[in-house]
């Protein structure tokens, strides 16, 4: 059977006889044979039509923005070159190029008149050290304006650039209490503002541990004895390059850098990237200044505090502590003599009692009124040693 144009369109026509082209009459078909092949014609209409619109659903799913269509930059993202002015001149090149987008350099500027509090990550007995989120990579260190305090006498650039020791890359030109320090992974070791549970001033007394900081040390404790050994062969690789790196060239004489073992938050712990970091120390200027495997020990248990934190332990957590403690003292001989670290505790004694010298820290009651914590660095780095040699 033929369709005429007139019927595929669906215009209106008037039935006509049908001729083959031998000229010999077809049959025509009845009313019900009519009916049925008008229903399969339109059962085969709306399959077609399903189909399509079936397979325009799927591309439009489907679709892929094209890799090659321009990506439009962003006016912020376009780098603009710092004024002409002494602070931005004073800044190293890699600083530049980061303060030079986004705005960057004026938020910088701001930052430094006025910090933001809340980006506070860290504070000690003479500085607050804040993080700058225009600045990724780096912190700012400031030192308390109201106390006599010198930088760590750490030159810029002494260090190579696969180094991260936390070290100084600028000092403001004006203001040497302003740092802009290399910012390192990791957590603070102990309690937050260690230095006040020594001596808050706003109190002018120390303050007590209490069960929940003792909970909280026991398991960062253990969970640091279980870490590889080769993260303490590189925290003692960072003690041995602070022990071996001149402060200027041709020195010859206390060569290197100390690091301040006392305060506990100056090791940062990084338990994602299984790495422990030393933060602060300060340029070697007597015979006693020298590191040794014990700075190690000394810092990751918090010896001021440690006897403190075991009083408020159960007597099961006492036990699993003073496991803890050996394995870790153990792990860090190990890593001390993979580097030629000094395994030799009279070193670590003799920085103490000199330091003990000039940092006289008070006694605290015990919680249960028993008597009272004494907190000398002499008398806490005594006992550590002493425990340590319990334990062998």
């Amino acid at each position: 059977m033929r369709i005429s144009a007139c019927s595929a369109y669906g215009l209106s026509y008037r039935r006509m006889p049908v001729f083959s082209s031998d000229n010999k009459p077809v049959p025509q078909k009845n009313e019900s044979e009519l009916k049925k092949e008008k229903l399969v014609k339109a059962s085969l209409y709306a399959a077609g039509a399903l189909t399509l619109l079936g397979t325009g659903i799927y591309i439009w799913k489907h679709k892929r923005t094209p890799n090659t269509l321009p990506v439009s930059k962003k006016s912020a993202d376009i780098a603009a070159p710092l004024p002409d002015e002494p602070l931005a001149n004073s800044l190293p090149e890699f600083i530049k190029q980061k303060l030079s987008v986004n705005n960057n350099f004026n938020k910088f500027k701001k930052f430094l008149s006025e910090p933001d509090k809340k980006s506070e990550i860290g504070s000690g007995a003479n500085s607050v050290v804040y993080d700058m989120p225009f600045l990724k990579g780096y912190v700012l260190k400031v030192l308390n304006p109201e106390k006599n305090t010198e930088p760590n006498k750490i030159p810029l650039g002494i260090f190579p650039e696969n180094v991260n020791l936390g070290q100084p890359v600028w000092i403001h030109p004006d203001n040497y209490k302003l740092i802009i320090l290399k910012k390192v992974s990791g957590e603070a070791n102990s309690v937050a503002d260690w230095s006040k549970m020594i001596y808050d001033p706003a109190i002018k007394a120390p303050h007590q541990i209490t069960s929940k900081q003792a909970k909280e040390y026991y398991a960062k404790i253990i969970k640091i004895s279980q870490m590889e050994q080769s993260v303490f062969d590189d925290l003692a690789s960072q003690h041995k390059i602070l022990d071996t790196t001149p402060k200027f060239d041709g020195e010859r004489e206390m060569i290197g850098f100390k690091t301040d073992c006392i305060n506990p938050n100056n090791l940062l712990v990084d338990f994602k990237n299984n790495k422990l970091n030393i933060i602060d120390y300060f340029g070697k200027c007597k015979q006693e200044h020298q590191n040794s495997y014990m700075d190690m020990v000394a810092v990751i248990s918090d010896f001021t505090l440690l006897p403190e934190y075991y009083d408020l332990m159960k007597p099961n957590q006492q036990k699993q502590f003073l496991k803890a403690l050996k394995t870790i003292d153990e792990k860090c001989f190990k890593g001390a003599e993979k580097v030629g670290l000094t395994t030799d505790k009279n070193v670590f004694t003799a920085f103490i009692n000199n330091t003990n010298k000039y940092f006289p820290i008070q006694s605290v009651k015990k919680a249960d009124g028993s008597g009272e914590y004494v907190r000398q660095y002499d008398s806490t780095a005594k006992h550590l040693l002493d425990l340590l040699e319990s334990l062998k």
